[in-house]
C-alpha cells in the first residue's frame, strides 16, 4: 500500500503542474501587455500635449479582501489540520502544542484583519485625494488672464 502511495504522486504533479503553470504565465503575459499598452497611452497624450490618464498605485480592493478574509481562513485551516496531526501523536499532554498552534493562529488571523482594515482606509483616502485631484486639473481657472491685459492685444 505505501508504494502504491508514492506512485501516484508523479501522476499528480503532471497533473498539477499545467494547472498552476499555464495560468500564470498567461497573467504574466497578459500584466505585461497591459503595462505596454498604458506606456503607449501616456507617450501617446504626452505627444498630443494632454494631461497623462491617472494610474492606480494603490492596492486594488481584491488585495484588501484577500488579506482580510484569505489569510484568517488559511490560519485557522493550518491549526485545524494540526490539530488532527497532533490529537492522535504520541505525546503525554497535547493541549501545549495546540495552545501554541491554535494561539498562533488568533494572532495571525488578529494582525491580518487589522492590516486590512488600515489598508482599507488607506485606499479610501487615497481614491478620495485622486478624486479631487482630478476635480481640480479639469476645473475653470480663478482668475481670468485677459483682465489684466491693458496694453496688450485690446489696446487698438
Amino acid at each position: 500500500m505505501h508504494n502504491s502511495a508514492l506512485a501516484v504522486w508523479p501522476a499528480v504533479a503532471g497533473i498539477a503542474l499545467p494547472l498552476i503553470l499555464v495560468p500564470t504565465i498567461l497573467l504574466l503575459k497578459h500584466s505585461r501587455l497591459k503595462r505596454q499598452w498604458a506606456h503607449q497611452e501616456r507617450m501617446e497624450a504626452i505627444r498630443m500635449g494632454v494631461s497623462a490618464p491617472s494610474s492606480r498605485s494603490f492596492p486594488g480592493s481584491a488585495s484588501v479582501v484577500a488579506i482580510g478574509a484569505g489569510v484568517p481562513f488559511v490560519a485557522i485551516l493550518g491549526a485545524w489540520l494540526t490539530t488532527i496531526v497532533v490529537l492522535p501523536g504520541p505525546w503525554e499532554d497535547p493541549l501545549w502544542p495546540l495552545a501554541i498552534v491554535w494561539g498562533c493562529a488568533f494572532l495571525i488571523s488578529g494582525m491580518a484583519l487589522v492590516t486590512s482594515l488600515v489598508l482599507g482606509v488607506l485606499q479610501h483616502r487615497a481614491c478620495a485625494r485622486a478624486a479631487a485631484r482630478e476635480s481640480r486639473a479639469s476645473a475653470k481657472p480663478a482668475h481670468d488672464p485677459d483682465a489684466f491685459d491693458l496694453t496688450g492685444r485690446h489696446a487698438y
